[in-house]
């Protein structure tokens, strides 16, 4: 008995011997700087502390650390992830999304290993909602009605910087839109094509990884291969295009090759969400994950009006190798099925932010069908500007398809969803549809209306926009 009484006396004399004392204080002043829609600084003023642990979340921080536990970087506990654990006061924060809230929680420490200490109450913590990559007055000069407005279009994007295939791509882009810190040192990327998730020791390597930044609209399609070459045209502003690059394991990749992007009827093959195989006519062609369709189709609109003259013309029955065999109804559909999300539309803004252009397909989706992407002529389906309105600083309003045939859907995205109303009128003001908004996504049928214009009135928290809606049959 008077052992183990002696044996439980020297445990607690050791613990208390090797665990560090518990910091008296937390650090202060957190401060948010150079804020973006895809990155930002967070730094705070620290206390007297061997080092402090940052964690963060697109939720309300509910973890508390244990004393003797070591976090990682990257490690993601019940409801956030860790950011960082060191000594450090000032980083780049990443991994992040357009209009998104997220929470902060900075606990000080001393100590390492078994015998850390953490100050577990009273954490430092904010929170901040980052900005909408919205295209701001980008798209002032241009009239979806006009007659010039794809010459318009291509006058405004095709004015950019260029930025090279290597290392820009790697150093530019990767870090911002695609790396996730992990545990152990490493980090995570997704392949857009399939979805597959390869985890690799940085610094990011193409060959190492067996990565390849993809060319939706391929190169040996483009009018400058028959000059260059299509190997070489990565040299060239058409070929190192970031808006035409999807990050991509080879292995769909190189499946992909020359062939169109369809919905595939008869697969022969597939990897992770990718398939290729036949389509309804006989066509070999390739089809990415779902949510990745509409990416790539607004990828390779953007090119085919980018470059359009550039050696010839750039629509699809003008262009070479296998073009002629793209369906531009496909792209057109996968535009509607998977319109911008939050990623795509923060990788318009980071893309923006080093090419100084934008994907007008992105911040307006519906302009879509004001053109006729077999030969790059206006189609009569235009009229006013429209896609996505913001209506206020914590939500839009998208709605799509617009022309509408039977159904529409409209979306609100905002970090708290209210209830909204909406109304349809008809050219006379005659209103043909009332209704209320108890779900962010919803759809509606216009079946019976007429053809014609239509203007869709929205109200949420207050705030009214109105959008012109045509409908077509």
């Amino acid at each position: 008995m008077k052992k183990n009484l002696l044996l439980l006396l020297l445990s607690i004399v050791n613990y208390q011997f090797l665990a560090a004392q518990q910091p008296a204080l937390q650090p202060t002043n957190l401060v948010f700087n150079s804020v973006n829609p895809y990155n930002f600084i967070l730094s705070f003023t620290p206390s007297t502390a061997d080092g402090f642990l940052i964690l963060k979340s697109s939720q309300p921080i509910t973890d508390a650390p244990v004393d003797g536990t070591t976090y990682e970087k990257g490690q993601g506990l019940t409801s956030c992830k860790v950011m960082n654990n060191n000594a450090g006061t000032s980083f780049l924060v990443r991994e992040v999304l357009e209009r998104t809230k997220y929470y902060f929680k900075i606990f000080a420490y001393n100590g390492s290993g078994g015998s850390i200490n953490y100050l577990s109450t009273n954490p430092l913590n904010d929170s901040i909602i980052t900005p909408a990559a919205d295209a701001g007055n980008y798209y002032q000069s241009i009239d979806s009605s006009s007659a010039s407005f794809i010459a318009d279009l291509h006058t405004l994007i095709n004015s950019h910087t260029l930025q090279t295939y290597t290392p820009g791509y790697a150093n530019l882009l990767m870090p911002y839109m695609y790396e996730r810190d992990t545990v152990g040192g490493q980090e995570v990327v997704n392949c857009e094509y399939s979805g597959e998730t390869t985890v690799y020791t940085p610094p990011f390597g193409f060959v190492a990884t067996d990565y390849n930044r993809e060319h939706v609209l391929c190169k040996s399609w483009m009018q400058t291969a028959a000059i260059y070459g299509a190997s070489n045209l990565i040299n060239y502003a058409e070929g190192s295009d970031y808006y035409n690059l999807l990050l991509s394991r080879s292995v769909p990749n190189v499946k992909r090759s020359n062939n169109p992007l369809g919905i595939v009827v008869n697969q022969s093959w597939s990897y992770g969400s990718s398939k290729y195989g036949t389509d309804n006519i006989g066509n070999n062609v390739f089809e990415p994950k779902a949510d990745r369709k509409g990416d790539a189709a607004r990828a390779m609109m953007y090119e085919m009006v980018c470059y359009d003259g550039l050696s010839g013309g750039w629509g699809l029955n003008e262009l070479l190798s296998q073009a002629n065999e793209q369906d531009q109804n496909i792209l057109k559909l996968w535009n509607q099925q998977d319109p911008p999300d939050k990623f795509e539309r923060t990788k318009n803004a980071c893309i923006n932010a080093v090419q100084h252009n934008r994907n007008p397909f992105i911040d307006h989706p519906a302009w879509a069908m004001c053109i006729n992407f077999d030969s790059l002529i206006k189609t009569n389906l235009c009229g006013v500007l429209s896609g996505v309105e913001q209506i206020f600083p914590e939500a839009s309003v998208r709605l799509f398809p617009n022309p509408v045939s039977q159904i529409f859907i409209l979306e609100i995205e905002a970090v708290e969803f209210h209830e909204a109303e909406i109304a349809v009128f008809d050219m006379y003001g005659r209103k043909i549809l009332q209704s209320k908004i108890t779900e962010p996504k919803m759809a509606f049928d216009l079946s019976n209306a007429e053809e014609g214009n239509y203007l869709l009135y929205i109200s949420v928290l207050g705030q009214t926009a109105f959008k012109k809606l045509t409908v077509i049959h």
